[in-house]
């Protein structure tokens, strides 16, 4: 840089000083800038992903109440058929058994045969019941990755900043 003298005659190093300063600051002041208006990207960014994760972990819980609805109608289907039919068709088999077998012989028959049925209706419901998971797996595992992308995010920012200076 060329020195400008000064009106009295001193040397202008002082000016120098002074304006290589001010370029300093102004770049410090951009650089500054430039960082805040990336820390706003990534509130910005992380406030969306906050976002979809929610609705995410809705739609998975909505998903789950859904199989257990299934779950306990079904229960109650079977439940009601075990309990209102049992009585017409064991006494309508009970007699008809009583035809060919003494009657305590036709009685333990029908209640056996209403025992299988019970069992894979409770089966049935069970299985159903079995899909109803209270943890949201698939917003857990995507909140990981999103843990993972913001250290990654971060450590790049880091090393980016470090070698700037």
């Amino acid at each position: 840089m060329a020195v400008i003298p000064s009106s009295n005659g001193a040397s202008g190093g002082f000016r120098e000083n002074a304006r290589e300063f001010r370029d300093e600051v102004e770049r410090g002041r951009s650089e500054l800038r430039a960082v805040g208006a990336r820390a706003r990207d990534v509130t910005d960014d992380l406030r969306e992903l906050a976002r979809l994760e929610a609705e995410l972990a809705k739609a998975e819980f909505d998903e789950n109440r859904s199989a257990l609805k299934s779950g306990a109608i079904s229960g109650s289907i079977a439940g009601s058929f075990a309990f209102w039919i049992l009585g017409f068709l064991g006494g309508a088999m009970t007699f008809a058994l009583a035809e060919v077998w003494p009657a305590w012989l036709a009685a333990l028959t029908t209640a056996g045969a209403f025992l299988v049925v019970a069992a894979i209706a409770g089966l049935v419901a069970r299985s159903r019941f079995k899909q109803f998971s209270p943890t949201p797996r698939r917003t857990i595992a995507s909140l990981r990755e999103d843990i993972e992308w913001l250290r990654r995010l971060t450590t790049q920012n880091a090393a980016s900043a470090s070698s700037g200076r």
